[in-house]
C-alpha cells in the first residue's frame, strides 16, 4: 500500500468537469462553478458529453499513478484499442445514452481523436485547474500529512479506519461505500495506491478496470474551496511583490512550478510561452537558489516546489537568516 506523491493532475482536470456540469455542486464547489462556467474553452463542450455529472467517466481519461499532467496524457494517448472499446462501452451502459458522433473514431482507437481529447483536457486544465493549483496541491499534502501522522501513532489500522467518512476498514477488507455498484475487487498482491482529491466529490472512489493498477480516490477535507475570484491581483502575475524580487519571468514559473507540482520543462514552457532552453536556465537559477527541486524520470525532467518556494510563491512572509 502506497500514497501518491501529490494529486493526479490528469484525474482532478477530468473529474472537475463533474463538478462543473452538476446543478447543486454545493456551498463548497459553488463558487469555483461559477467562477470556472465563464471561462470554458469551446474545445472542452465536447469533452464534457464524456464525463458524466453523476460520476460515470471512461478510465481511459484518468491513468491513474500519474505524476504529472504530461506524463497522465501520454499514457491516456496510449491508452490500448481493446481498453477504450470496454471503457466506452461500460460507459454508455451506464449512462444509457449513445456515444457523440465525434467520439464514435475513439472505439478504433484513432489517434487524431485521441489527440483532439487531449488538446481538450490541456486547455481545460490551463484554464480552470492551474488558478486553483496551490489550493489543490496544499489540501493534497495536508491529507497525506493528516494519514502519516495517524499510520505512526495508530497504525496501518488506524490509519485505514480513520481516512474518510465512506471508507471502512474490516482486516483485510477495504470497503467503500458505493450505494450505485457493489462489486468486490481482489488485489491478489497487486498493491493499492491512496489518492488524496480535492474534484472527487463527497465520497471515496475506485478504478474498476481489473487490467488497471488498483487505485483509491477519497475526498480531502476542507470545508470552503478557494477560488481564484478571490485571488489578489498580485497572484495573477508575476510582477508585484515576488516579481521585484526574482524578476516577472521567473516569478511566473515559480508560481507554474508551485501550480503543476512535478511539471516537466517542456510543460512550463508551453504554460508560460517561454522557450525550453530559456526555462532551463531560469530554472536551474530557481533550483539553485533553494526554490525548485528536479527529478528526472526517463527524459523528463519534473520540477517540484520546495517549502520555500511554495510560500514565496503564495505570498507567506519569509525570513531568510544568514
Amino acid at each position: 500500500m502506497s500514497f501518491a506523491e501529490g494529486p493526479a493532475l490528469l484525474t482532478e482536470t477530468v473529474i472537475s468537469l463533474r463538478t462543473l456540469q452538476q446543478r447543486r455542486p454545493g456551498a463548497m464547489y459553488g463558487p469555483w462553478q461559477r467562477w470556472a462556467r465563464q471561462r470554458i474553452p469551446r474545445s472542452v463542450h465536447v469533452l464534457r458529453s464524456l464525463v458524466h455529472p453523476k460520476g460515470a467517466i471512461p478510465d481511459f481519461l484518468t491513468p491513474l499513478g500519474q505524476p504529472d499532467l504530461d506524463t497522465g496524457l501520454d499514457a491516456m494517448l496510449r491508452t490500448p484499442k481493446s481498453l477504450l472499446r470496454a471503457d466506452l462501452a461500460t460507459f454508455t451502459e451506464f449512462t444509457n445514452a449513445r456515444l457523440p458522433t465525434w467520439a464514435g473514431p475513439l472505439t478504433e482507437g484513432s489517434p487524431r481523436t485521441l489527440e483532439a481529447v487531449a488538446q481538450a483536457v490541456r486547455a481545460w486544465h490551463e484554464t480552470a485547474i492551474v488558478p486553483v493549483g496551490r489550493h489543490l496541491h496544499s489540501r493534497t499534502e495536508e491529507a497525506r500529512l493528516s494519514a502519516a501522522r495517524t499510520l505512526l501513532a495508530e497504525g496501518l489500522d488506524g490509519m485505514l479506519s480513520r481516512l474518510h467518512a465512506t471508507i471502512s476498514w474490516k482486516a483485510p477488507v477495504l470497503e467503500l461505500a458505493c450505494p450505485a455498484r457493489d462489486i468486490d475487487i481482489h488485489l491478489r498482491g497487486r498493491g493499492l495506491r491512496l489518492v488524496p482529491s480535492l474534484f472527487c466529490g463527497r465520497e471515496a472512489a475506485v478504478n474498476l478496470n481489473p487490467g488497471l493498477p488498483p487505485v483509491v480516490i477519497y475526498p480531502v477535507s476542507h470545508e470552503t474551496f478557494w477560488s481564484p475570484a478571490h485571488a489578489p491581483p498580485d497572484s495573477k502575475t508575476g510582477h508585484g511583490a515576488l516579481g521585484a524580487l526574482l524578476g516577472p519571468t521567473r516569478a511566473a514559473l515559480l508560481r507554474a512550478v508551485v501550480a503543476g507540482h512535478g511539471v516537466t520543462t517542456s510543460g512550463l514552457a508551453r504554460r508560460t510561452g517561454i522557450s525550453p532552453a530559456t526555462v532551463s536556465h531560469h530554472t536551474t537559477v530557481l533550483r539553485d537558489a533553494g526554490l525548485i527541486a528536479t527529478h528526472r524520470t526517463g527524459p523528463n525532467a519534473h520540477h517540484i516546489p520546495t517549502p520555500l518556494g511554495t510560500r514565496l510563491a503564495g505570498g507567506e512572509q519569509v525570513r531568510l537568516s544568514s
